[in-house]
């Protein structure tokens, strides 16, 4: 009928810019498996009306509403109470002189529970007109005084603020007969309940604080307590008479549309098993707890991107200890500095020191008697040459390709770089290569006749000493290391974390390839996290536009310097605005945390116990050092108890 209609036409104008949820019946089953029906229109009515949310059923044969809610006593007064609790009715009477959209969103944050009522009744546009035009006749008699009007004095003296209050009046009743806007009568209440009325009226004077901050004017109520709170039942337009006249712009800013995001419950990514736990609960700036997941559907890469101090490696040890949550969880990190040392011993992880005096090293073409694994070969010894400044022609690759085919007919321990040298034909290539073989440099750590890499469920790569011997140096290792962690990957839940490292993916070498490796890294389940400390690196990185857009989730650091203008264009070029560049430069530095994603935004603290930090947080060289006496003092399983104690842990 015509009401349905109504209905369908409200709903599909409001689905463009909210989410609707119809409050409709269903059936459910009992525990001894006979069908009923629940409303959960009735349960938000008896919610509405006696505080209490639960299920309820409709009955099978039709009865009055009041037959199923009157369900608690009611006692008026001052301060009414309701079912054992006690009433607190805040009702906003006091408007600012503009609006803006989501004025009540600070409320969200606020550690109460409380009910929000906007009762909003419309009038068509003849009403509309009438009032209005009523209000602007009161002011315009009062722009002249009686006397001066009744005796035509052209001397009058004009009341400006009733001239200025007629004119805001003729343009409101402008807009009205335009169509642009509507009008009708908006009644703003809030409502708390609590068994202890000291503790209600401490929750009212709090919200009453935080909302005449905002620019409002709000009471209160005590003899108007009874009616107001009647006024917020669904369906009473008759009770509470503070009802000031607003346009629908202003009503747009003035109802409590907007919501805090609490994340996920469950991880989103369909890899995981079903109703998998989310990453961590984090807290938030007042008490709503945060869901927090890296992933949005099945993509969890994830940029984290700040300044040097702001708690960048407590983060990352904290999401690979949370991680270790789901079942045949993977962790594969590059560090810089240490800082996952700790974590990475007290969990039972490996841990290498790369280009450090633990001598490990690789034997890349160890494996080139598989086809797949002879493809990549040569273009790992492709890339060899193209970072010592050699172009690369299709004689090299030729040559290459030849020298591959001979080298995989020889036993796994004669398959080494040196041996390959020694094969090759070509000159230049010899020239390139030798640097990486036992004559050169880096031959101690990509010439072995074996390779010494064994792969575990958390695998540490220390490469601050790797990263300072230069790009020509640290890329090879990386793609051997890259490519080693993907032939592993099996589609167990895995992360691969880069720490600082991410920068030199932008060197040419790989820069054509990070598009690709991310999408195999994602169909294989696992969930690349790129962090950086140095902005200006990262800026001129070539890859950051590229990162942006395949990382949905980003982590922004405090930075204080964030409203500079040469950091601001980097805030906005990753698709920031001018308020949440505002939180970032005022977050406070290792306690907020700034997450983004398409889904939402929230500031959060990691709010880590001190066992916790013991591990996660301790990344000062001294630390890792006192670690490192303990455990060769009392060995990989019982050092942890010392170091607590002396962490005052315990």
């Amino acid at each position: 009928g015509q009401f349905q209609n109504a209905l369908e036409e409200l709903e599909d104008a409001l689905s463009s810019v909210l989410y609707m949820q119809r409050l409709v019946e269903y059936e459910a089953y009992s525990s001894q498996g006979m069908a009923y029906t629940q409303s959960d229109l009735l349960s938000h009515i008896q919610y509405c009306v006696s505080g209490d949310l639960h299920p309820l059923r409709v009955p099978e044969n039709p009865m009055y509403l009041d037959k199923i809610l009157a369900s608690n006593d009611l006692i008026g007064g001052i301060v009414p109470c309701l079912g054992g609790r006690y009433l607190a009715l805040i009702s906003v009477d006091g408007l600012p002189q503009e609006s803006f959209p989501a004025m009540f969103s600070d409320l969200e944050s606020l550690p109460l529970e409380y009910r929000f009522s906007s009762r909003f009744i419309c009038l068509d546009q003849y009403d509309a007109t009438k009032e209005i035009d009523s209000y602007r006749k009161g002011w315009r008699q009062q722009v002249y005084r009686f006397l001066d009007q009744f005796f035509n004095n052209p001397n009058a003296r004009v009341n400006r603020d009733a001239l200025l209050m007629a004119e805001d009046a003729e343009n409101a009743l402008t807009a009205v007969q335009g169509g642009y806007v509507g009008a009708g009568y908006l009644t703003s209440t809030i409502v708390l309940m609590h068994e202890n009325q000291e503790r209600l009226q401490d929750w009212a004077r709090e919200l009453r604080r935080s909302i005449q901050s905002l620019g409002f004017g709000c009471r209160i109520e005590t003899i108007n307590a009874l009616e107001a709170w009647l006024g917020t039942h669904p369906g009473n337009g008759y009770a509470n008479l503070r009802r000031p006249m607003v346009n629908t712009l202003n009503l747009a800013d003035l109802l409590p549309l907007a919501s805090v995001w609490t994340g996920s419950p469950i991880c989103p990514c369909p890899f995981y098993p079903p109703n998998s736990r989310p990453l961590a609960v984090l807290t938030t700036d007042k008490s709503t707890p945060f869901w927090f997941n890296i992933h949005v559907g099945d993509l969890g890469h994830t940029l984290v991107f700040g300044p040097t101090g702001a708690g960048k490696s407590t983060l990352l040890a904290t999401i690979a200890a949370q991680f270790r949550c789901y079942e045949n969880a993977r962790i594969f990190v590059f560090d810089k500095g240490m800082s996952m040392f700790p974590l990475c011993l007290g969990a039972g992880g490996t841990h290498y020191g790369i280009g450090s005096s633990e001598q490990l090293s690789f034997a890349p073409l160890q494996r080139i008697d598989l086809e797949p694994e002879r493809a990549w070969a040569e273009e790992w010894v492709a890339s060899l040459l193209e970072l010592q400044q050699i172009i690369v022609m299709p004689s090299h690759r030729n040559a290459i390709h030849l020298a591959m085919l001979d080298l995989s007919a020889q036993p796994e321990n004669l398959r080494s770089l040196t041996n390959f040298y020694h094969i090759v034909q070509d000159r230049q290539i010899k020239e390139a290569i030798q640097h990486y073989t036992a004559q050169g440099a880096m031959g101690r750590l990509l010439d072995a006749d074996t390779d010494d890499l064994t792969f575990s469920p958390f695998m540490v790569f220390e490469i601050e000493e790797l990263m300072n011997l230069g790009d020509k140096n640290l890329i090879p290792v990386l793609i051997y290391l890259f490519h080693r962690i993907e032939m592993s990957l099996d589609g167990s839940p895995t992360i691969l974390v880069l720490d600082e490292a991410w920068i030199m993916l932008g060197h040419p070498v790989f820069r054509a390839k990070i598009r690709e490796w991310l999408k195999v890294m994602r169909k294989a389940n696992c969930a690349v996290i790129l962090a950086t400390q140095s902005l200006s690196d990262a800026k001129n990185s070539g890859i950051l536009d590229v990162l942006s857009e395949s990382c949905p989730t980003k982590i922004f650091l405090p930075n204080i310097t964030a409203m500079h203008e040469a950091q601001r264009e980097l805030y906005v070029a990753m698709g920031l605005n001018e308020t949440q560049i505002k939180i970032i430069a005022h977050a406070t530095p290792k306690r907020d945390y700034y997450v983004v994603s398409p889904i939402g935004r929230r500031q959060v603290q990691l709010a880590l116990g001190p066992k916790t930090l013991a591990f996660v947080g301790s990344s000062d060289k001294e630390s890792i050092a006192r670690i490192e006496e303990l455990a060769l003092k009392f060995g990989p399983k019982d050092w942890h108890q010392e170091w607590l104690k002396e962490q005052a842990a315990l």
